[in-house]
């Protein structure tokens, strides 16, 4: 390399040190210019400031989405709340006292309100006492007006507007929508790792606990800036303490919940129940979605989402008619002549009885010792099986049993899914009862007796099962022999309305009998309501162009006497049982009632099922069935 070129290289290194000397020169004098203006010209009001105020990484719980009927009505939103908090590190000791005093002046503190900010106060440690504890949700007007005009003397408390839960129909399909509460500490300890807090809200039963994932959302997180006592500061100390986007996290809202329920037959069935205590279903054979589900008596879901107090929840757990209790799915009762179906299909799948093969009946059977009597004083005469559905003969099925065995009666009642969950995702199913001989050696210090089939042969004895179970064996009739899960949550969408999710039917089983047996079934329960002699001939509905098929029920509660209780107190009296469906040869609706304590189903419960299928087929559907012919 030549000199001349040598000098060339080192003058243009010499000018590239130069250039970066100059823009390091730059960078410093801005610096110090930076360093100078924020220590020196606003030292002393960024000091003010870095003293006077907190920065906190704060949860923002997303919106709880929205549930909806299958035709867009809301049934469970959200609503503006106030809610208090105390956050113990922002109230010394001297002032603890005063400030908890002033807070049970100023809002009425209840005495669990008062044990809660004690705890607060003492308990919590280190950085948790930075972590707000939600004293009160949903204050009323009044109670936030009163804390806020004084905040300034609640070192530590702040009222934040956030959102609650709110039940536009009030009572309305209570039982399915179910309620939201705060989450206990069992709860919270399985759920922490879930995003879960002290304090937050979650679903406690129904569709809000089934669903509770999709409902919640997603937790964001943001930073706020509060002073030494806690309180939120202006804007513009905001702008000053933040040099970044005070939102961290996003919060996403949580989806929407699209029901099978239509309102319209929600609401005519909870008006038209006739008693007081009881249970309705009504549910589409062909698919499994339900479309009413009434339990009464009901309860406001509105009531928890506010202040509850330990009393009302304690008087209302121990209120003997259990308003909380959804017994459509959660209650079993004995089924009585609704079970009878499952008797002859077990007696003529044994082939012990065929079809025209006929039982005598005078009005009862003597076994052992013992009468078992017939609902008919004077006996049916010689019944065969249609007959026998028709009018309901109690000593058709006392016979069958016995010819047939309790193990087979137990077997095809297993496969209409009698004994065990349904798989109704909404609801924390009782799975009933439906003993075989092997049940009895468990349960009972005798083990197996014969006698015991007999009772058991028409839905007496320790047969139970929940009103749901019947609205799918009576689906499952209707339909040619299959067994649908039952099913409310028909879509679920994006807060946006994008569909997530769009359930279909789910098949559990499928019936294995013979077909001119399920036939001659269907035909006799077509009977029951459109024969002279059926149970509930002058139950059937007028006017119409469809037939309804269906069996009444009449369950013994206690062994009656020789007055078969009609001077018995009414929470010993039989329970009203029918289940229904209808057109007989297209079937659109099954609908199970069980009225309690309302004595016979032909007038305790056929009525309001003949009511439902008939609002539903004639005004909700508009008549859109094919007319069946008259006649049988």
């Amino acid at each position: 390399m030549t000199i001349f070129s040598r000098q060339h290289e080192l003058s243009r290194l010499n000018g590239r040190y130069l250039f970066m000397l100059v823009v390091m020169s730059i960078a410093f004098v801005v610096i110090i210019g930076r360093l100078f203006h924020l220590q020196i010209s606003r030292g002393e009001e960024y000091l003010s400031l870095s003293e006077r105020n907190f920065v906190f990484r704060t949860r923002q719980t997303p919106l709880r989405g929205m549930i909806f009927d299958r035709n867009g009505n809301l049934l469970a939103d959200n609503r503006p709340s106030y809610n208090l908090y105390f956050t113990p590190a922002f109230c010394g000791k001297e002032k603890f006292e005063s400030t908890l005093n002033r807070l049970v002046e100023y809002a009425g503190l209840s005495d669990l309100e008062i044990e809660k900010t004690r705890e607060a106060y003492n308990q919590k440690t280190r950085l948790e006492r930075f972590v707000p504890t939600l004293i009160r949700r949903s204050m009323t007007w009044s109670e936030m007006a009163s804390v806020e005009q004084r905040i300034d003397m609640l070192d530590g408390v702040e009222v934040r507007p956030e959102t609650s839960r709110a039940y536009p129909n009030n009572t309305l399909a209570s039982h399915l929508i179910g309620y939201v509460g705060e989450i206990n500490q069992r709860q919270l300890r399985s759920m922490r790792n879930m995003g879960y807090r002290e304090g937050d809200v979650i679903g406690k039963s129904g569709v809000e606990k089934a669903w509770e994932k999709q409902l919640r959302g997603k937790n964001g997180i943001v930073l706020l800036v509060k002073d030494r006592f806690g309180q939120s500061v202006p804007e513009s100390v905001v702008r000053k303490v933040l040099d970044e986007d005070s939102v961290v996290e996003d919060t996403i809202p949580g989806n929407n919940m699209i029901l099978s329920l239509d309102t319209r037959l929600q609401e005519l069935t909870e008006k038209r129940f006739p008693g007081y205590n009881g249970a309705a279903v009504a549910m589409d054979p062909n698919t499994g979605f339900i479309l009413a589900m009434v339990s009464k008596p009901a309860f406001d879901p509105n009531n928890f989402t506010g202040a509850v107090s330990g009393r009302w929840l304690h008087d209302l757990f121990r209120d003997p008619d259990r308003p909380l209790t959804n017994r459509v799915v959660q209650q079993h009762y004995p089924p009585g002549s609704i079970f009878k179906p499952v008797v002859g299909l077990a007696a003529l799948k044994s082939g012990m009885l065929s079809l025209q093969t006929p039982q005598p009946c005078g009005g009862g059977l003597l076994y052992g010792n013992r009468t078992f009597r017939c609902w008919k004083a004077g006996g049916h005469g010689n019944v065969a099986l249609h007959r026998s559905i028709v009018e309901s003969c109690d000593v058709y099925y006392y016979r069958a049993g016995l010819k047939t065995s309790m193990d087979a009666i137990s077997k095809m009642a297993r496969e209409f899914g009698l004994g065990a969950k349904t798989g109704f995702k909404e609801g924390e199913e009782t799975p009933g009862i439906i003993p075989d001989r092997a049940w009895y050696q468990r349960h009972t210090k005798t083990g197996f007796l014969p006698g015991f089939t007999l009772s058991n042969a028409i839905g007496q004895g320790d047969v139970n099962a929940t009103p749901i179970q019947m609205a799918v064996m009576y689906a499952a009739l209707a339909n040619g022999g299959t067994i649908y899960q039952p099913q409310v949550v028909a879509k679920i969408e994006s807060p946006t309305g994008v569909v997530i999710k769009e359930a279909t039917p789910i098949v559990r089983g499928r019936l294995d009998v013979e077909p001119a047996h399920l036939q001659a079934v269907v035909d006799a329960l077509s009977g029951v309501v459109n024969e002279p002699g059926g149970t509930a001939y002058f139950r059937r509905p007028s006017g119409v162009k469809f037939k309804v098929a269906g069996k009444t029920g009449t369950a013994q509660v206690v062994k009656q006497g020789a007055d078969r209780g009609k001077n018995l107190p009414w929470d010993f009296r039989d329970h009203a049982w029918f289940v229904g469906y209808a057109p007989v040869t297209q079937p659109k609706i099954v609908v199970a009632v069980i009225n309690e304590h309302a004595g016979h189903g032909s007038s305790g419960a056929a009525p309001l099922v003949m009511t439902m299928i008939t609002y539903y087929l004639e005004q909700l559907q508009g008549g859109n069935y094919q007319a069946e012919e008259e006649g049988l």
